[in-house]
């Protein structure tokens, strides 16, 4: 679980629109993007499946093979599904599931050593330690995210300046897009780097402003 590359959360707010929400009581600024193309498409299929993100999330957790550590729903040319990854010692397992039948597609393991992306045995097993003893998790974060309206597209436990924080992209009632990281300690937003704003294909902020 290499840390991604961040762009500065300051830039964002400065090229995108400034929205917020409330995440257990607690007030949100988040950085937003209108959808298109791809997101919008995304948008859609999730509204018409049967299980949502969290229910996937169940579903990998009951398979009982690692902590779950990210889920996201997908589009593919070959249809939708949630892929929900797994994490057992150094072992990544990435599970396809079906969002109407709850049924996993297939499971496969990644078996590649740490160091083959930067991580040594030590900081993975310190990483997925925090992650087990987090005191807001994947399914917690997503459930006050949702109560607040909208739709959870995906969640995952990232670093963020030092703490472990989960990443959400969510979707409100009108279709727009926003991003935001919840420290896994607190169930506070943290305030810092943020990877991108919703935009699809990776697109920054001063991209989609422009």
């Amino acid at each position: 679980m290499q840390p991604k590359p961040k762009s500065r959360f300051a830039r964002l707010m400065t090229a995108t629109l400034a929205g917020s929400i409330a995440l257990g009581g607690i007030a949100a600024t988040v950085a937003r993007a209108e959808t298109g193309g791809k997101q919008a498409t995304s948008l859609k299929a999730l509204a018409g499946a049967r299980l949502t993100l969290a229910d996937a999330i169940r579903v990998a957790e009951a398979a009982g093979q690692g902590i779950v550590t990210g889920a996201e729903f997908k589009v593919t040319k070959d249809g939708t599904c949630f892929d929900v990854t797994e994490q057992s010692g150094p072992t990544e397992i990435d599970h396809r599931i079906d969002p109407m039948t709850g049924a996993i597609l297939a499971s496969t393991p990644d078996n590649e050593k740490p160091e083959s992306d930067g991580d040594s045995d030590t900081s993975e097993a310190n990483e997925l330690a925090a992650i087990q003893g987090a005191k807001t998790g994947l399914l917690q974060a997503i459930s006050g995210a949702e109560a607040q309206g909208g739709k959870v597209l995906s969640a995952e436990f990232e670093h963020e300046d030092g703490a472990l924080g989960i990443e959400l992209k969510l979707a409100d009632a009108s279709g727009k897009v926003a991003e935001m990281m919840v420290d896994a300690a607190t169930g506070k937003v943290m305030v810092g780097d943020q990877d991108h704003n919703g935009g699809e294909d990776g697109e920054s902020g001063e991209q989609q402003a422009g």
